[in-house]
């Protein structure tokens, strides 16, 4: 009996530790599978998500280049010249407006100074000052004058600039050129026929108060010379650079400081034919370097008034008293 129970107890426990193993291999078998899937499932998602990232950062990294297109685009093709300068101030950048502007292609452009396209020494050593003074200057808009590739003189607006964060860019200036000869050209015509209006109404007014002066029957001959010597630089541009003397019968009624001088105009006193005298018209100080200080309209206004007042009633008076004074007998 009892070694029934012993044989009984030995081939059980003889068979439970070979299961026990079993279902311990069986454990890690199935833990090694479910891992392997859960790498395999984490592999595929972190695949799929790389790839949306991929194209996200392609997309992103299109549009940027788009971007940096299109701003080229925009700044070669602007309605305002753009130069780009280097710190020894050569251009190194100058877009297609820029071109136009001056007339060069590019590669005329580039690797010069501005200060090259200029017609005189004056301008380009302003171009220069400006570009050297960084430190001080933040902003600067300069009106001068520039000189074309075909040898042609404008007139443009500089608007320098040297933004500090550009340096990877360029250590120079960033120049905006506007040509505005169009203007400059508006406004001195439009100058030029406001001038014009107003000479026209300044040597009517003369005009008119010799006229007054003349038809007074109180003012003698020597009291309308001696007012015409005032009244007439009033009708011409370089009233207070003038001086006026007239001559008449022998005698010189003569504004204060006239002497004459290269710049002289004479217009004669003529009486029914016979020259009696003259109003001559000295110009001084810095007319004398006009080369055409007397217009026509000027001469014009100088003859009529030499025939109004030659024509006046006391001065015909004056005559008629002269030549009766020669033909009465001398006592």
């Amino acid at each position: 009996m009892t070694a029934s129970v012993n044989l009984t107890a030995s081939v059980t426990g003889g068979f439970v530790l070979p299961v026990i193993i079993f279902m311990l291999l069986l454990a890690l078998a199935f833990a090694v599978y479910n891992n392997i899937s859960y790498r395999k499932r984490v592999g595929k998602k972190l695949h799929k998500l790389m790839g949306r990232l991929a194209v996200k950062s392609d997309k992103t990294a299109r549009a940027m280049l788009d971007n940096n297109e299109k701003f080229r685009k925009v700044i070669l093709e602007m309605n305002e010249g753009l130069l780009i300068t280097d710190a020894g101030h050569n251009i190194v950048f100058a877009n297609d407006c820029a071109c136009k502007i001056l007339r060069l292609p590019e590669k005329r452009i580039t690797g010069r100074k501005l200060s090259v396209f200029t017609p005189g020494a004056s301008e380009a050593s302003k171009i220069e000052e400006l570009l050297t003074n960084r430190g001080s200057l933040r902003n600067v808009r300069e009106e001068l004058q520039l000189l074309r590739g075909d040898d042609e003189i404008i007139w443009a607006i500089l608007s320098i600039s040297y933004p500090a964060d550009i340096k990877e860019i360029s250590a120079g200036a960033i120049i905006v050129l506007t040509d505005i000869t169009s203007h400059i050209m508006l406004e001195r015509k439009m100058h030029k026929l406001t001038s014009y209006m107003v000479q026209k109404v300044r040597q009517q007014d003369c005009s008119f108060d010799i006229q007054q002066l003349v038809s007074d029957p109180g003012n003698d001959a020597v009291s309308v010379f001696k007012r015409a010597l005032k009244i007439i630089p009033e009708g011409l541009r370089f009233g207070n650079d003038m001086r006026v003397e007239i001559e008449f019968l022998g005698k010189r009624y003569s504004s204060q400081g006239y002497k004459d001088t290269q710049c002289m105009y004479k217009v004669p006193l003529n009486v029914d034919g016979r020259r009696y005298g003259n109003i001559s018209i000295s110009y001084t100080g810095n007319v004398l370097r006009n080369t055409k200080p007397f217009r026509l309209g000027e001469k014009v206004l100088l003859k009529n008034i030499a025939d109004k007042i030659a024509n006046s009633p006391s001065v015909r008076e004056l005559i008629q008293a002269v030549k009766n004074k020669k033909q009465s007998p001398a006592l």
